[in-house]
């Protein structure tokens, strides 16, 4: 027998407008809350905004301050409930930056599944900008190796990832055995960064450089193992004609087997 589940990745955007888009994430998550989420750049106010727009979800409760400043894990508890939860340093550049995790029992079963989510350092950290080397390869590497020492047999591993990459940290991650929620299916996966329009910007540049942006797909839904993906979307959603962020949420349904 299998459970088809939803899962989903959001980079919230930290604290930037977040007075301007609060309605429009608590409005996202109403109306269309996954089974399973996991997030990027979360902060206290958008955890606790998350926690009462998905009453029917619990999340990880850790004393670390990652788990409110960087990144949190999401579950139903009709369909899941928590055996353990850890935060590994894979060498990310930013303060409490980790690959953090969560393995959650799947509902009428002994089946588990290892759930887990890091944001990988944005090209313009001060080491990149200095050195001009890639960091994002080597923090890839240290992921895929934590998840390989952290997975159990026959257990479905699945990483969740604003990766900032499109290139080399992704075909780590690929030759460890990894399939992305829209590569599985035989498609192409769209942008997911940044959301257009952007009521907020003024120029199309960033703070790093007058230049734009280009659409762009870093953030994924990867997996290995006894899963099989069903359907990928990347999900535009406005209220009001806001974003709840600059990066489009990228939601999947996998069937996991319950036996």
């Amino acid at each position: 027998m299998s459970l088809n589940v939803i899962a989903q990745t959001h980079n919230l955007w930290g604290d930037h407008h977040a007075a301007e888009r609060v309605n429009a994430m608590r409005a996202m998550y109403k109306r269309r809350a996954p089974d399973l989420l996991a997030t990027q750049e979360t902060r206290t106010w958008s955890r606790d905004l998350l926690d009462a727009a998905m009453p029917g979800h619990a999340r990880v409760h850790d004393d670390f301050p990652g788990w409110e400043s960087q990144s949190n894990l999401w579950w139903n508890t009709e369909l899941f409930s928590e055996v353990e939860h850890g935060a590994e340093d894979v060498g990310i550049h930013d303060a409490h930056a980790r690959l953090f995790w969560v393995r959650l029992r799947v509902a009428g079963g002994p089946r588990t599944i290892l759930w887990t989510t890091a944001h990988l350092s944005y090209s313009g950290n001060a080491v990149e900008v200095e050195t001009g080397v890639n960091q994002r390869t080597p923090q890839a590497r240290r992921v895929v190796d934590e998840l390989e020492r952290l997975g159990q047999p026959d257990e479905p591993v699945f990483f969740a990832s604003d990766t900032n990459a499109i290139a080399t940290a992704i075909w780590v991650i690929g030759n460890a055995g990894y399939l992305d929620s829209f590569s599985a299916l035989n498609r192409q996966a769209p942008p997911t960064h940044p959301v257009v329009p952007n009521v907020f910007r003024e120029t199309v540049g960033t703070p790093k450089s007058p230049i734009a942006s280009p659409h762009k797909t870093i953030d994924y839904i990867f997996f290995r193992g006894p899963a099989r993906a069903r359907s990928a979307e990347v999900v535009e959603f406005f209220d009001r004609g806001i974003a709840p962020s600059d990066h489009y949420p990228v939601a999947s349904t996998f069937a996991l087997p319950t036996t």
